[in-house]
């Protein structure tokens, strides 16, 4: 992507109409934002207009633009002069928000950035499934807006520790993170003064463990296993209760849940519905590994079923619930041959919980194009990620 994004800076074509626009300036008013985080611009070409993506701006900026990246459908710049700034706009928090790459929205005010999460979410409904009717319940805002992230990946290379500026693979050297959970960010000048240089990049994790202990790693190293959990406590436990709610009202004899990782929603599950069978599946062996101690000690062994297995695979060989499916899939999504066995399965319920709109829209596009009985009973934003453009999303489609 920079590879391309270089060529179309260096090496515009002369004759191109487009190419002219390369560092010229304009005046725009920023309409939104988009997937990504840049601010959503126009600007007339002759006769018509060209979509661009503002970085580090927000909701009704008034701005002097440079345009800096060409491409043949939209443009990209960055803000010369905010000549009157949006009614959002702040100070960001962070001294570091400038240059680093982690956070993108810290220059707008929390209520803001839910309401442009919703915003983006509707679009894409819009586009991909706009026949479709539904109610988007408000969306629930995290408890804590900052310090609320309970594990963090940082790179290092020479004495620098820290994340990647924005399309860049140059380090911001920072002293703490203000994202971070407090416990782990104090540890970062600790952690730079203990690690040796380093020649190559590295890239640590630092995170609070299920005991809420600090501990850290390289990755790649013994310890990943158990990284992939939902990253702010607080607002997960809005999500599992949503969760075990909407299960409970449907009461289920058996539920598939695919990508159950180290059993977010589960136990709750289990421990609320005390007639309920659920065959779940994880491909990471260390997160299954988890979850049948876990069980183990709940004395819940008749009633779950932990594969460890791709969901591919397992769907390729066993039948999914016609009564509920649970779904919370990586940022890509559910792949085709997976959609495909969710869709055959024809089951009554199914919740889905996405962390990519993209995806989540493509993937509601195919199981309503496929299954017109399905109508969507909830759909909600839970503002997982503070300061940032990501979000999940909560769905619940039901044939009754």
């Amino acid at each position: 992507m920079n590879n391309q994004r270089n060529s179309s800076n260096s090496n515009p074509k002369r004759d191109s109409e487009l190419g002219s626009l390369l560092h010229s300036e304009h005046l725009v008013t920023v309409e939104k934002l988009a997937v990504g985080g840049d601010g959503v611009a126009r600007i007339p070409i002759k006769d018509r207009t060209m979509v661009v993506f503002v970085s580090k701006a927000a909701p009704q900026d008034e701005l002097k633009i440079k345009i800096s990246v060409v491409e043949k459908t939209f443009l990209r710049a960055e803000i010369v002069e905010i000549i009157k700034p949006s009614p959002a706009r702040r100070e960001a928090p962070c001294e570091y928000f400038s240059a680093c790459g982690g956070c993108v929205w810290q220059h707008i005010n929390e209520d803001e950035q839910l309401r442009q999460k919703e915003l983006i979410l509707t679009e894409l409904f819009k586009k991909f499934i706009p026949e479709v009717n539904y109610a988007l319940a408000k969306g629930v805002a995290s408890p804590k807006n900052l310090h609320y992230r309970n594990r963090i990946q940082l790179k290092r290379l020479g004495a620098k520790l820290g994340y990647f500026k924005k399309e860049s693979h140059d380090i911001v050297d920072i002293n703490y993170c203000l994202i971070a959970d407090k416990l782990v960010s104090d540890q970062i000048p600790i952690i730079k003064e203990k690690l040796k240089p380093a020649a190559e990049l590295q890239k640590y994790e630092l995170k609070l463990n299920h005991k809420n202990e600090f501990e850290y790693y390289r990755i790649g190293e013994s310890g990943e296993g158990l990284s992939f959990s939902q990253v702010n406590n607080e607002i997960n436990q809005l999500l599992v209760e949503l969760v075990t709610k909407l299960v409970a009202d449907k009461n289920p004899s058996f539920l598939t849940e695919l990508y159950a990782g180290a059993g977010n929603f589960t136990f709750d599950l289990l421990k609320n519905l005390n007639s309920l069978r659920i065959e779940s599946v994880e491909m990471n062996p260390e997160l299954t590994k988890f979850s049948t101690k876990k069980l183990s000690e709940l004395s819940l062994q008749k009633r779950l079923f932990a594969f460890t297995s791709d969901c591919e695979s397992f769907a390729s060989r066993r039948a999914l619930s016609n009564e509920f499916i649970l779904l919370d899939p990586p940022r890509a999504g559910c792949s085709d041959s997976v959609l495909k066995k969710v869709i055959e399965a024809g089951s009554k319920d199914i919740i889905y919980i996405s962390c990519h709109p993209v995806f989540l829209a493509r993937d509601l596009q195919k199981i309503f194009a496929a299954n017109k009985n399905y109508k969507i009973r909830h759909l909600q934003i839970f503002d997982m990620f503070p300061q940032t453009d990501h979000f999940e999303t909560f769905v619940h489609l039901s044939t009754t």
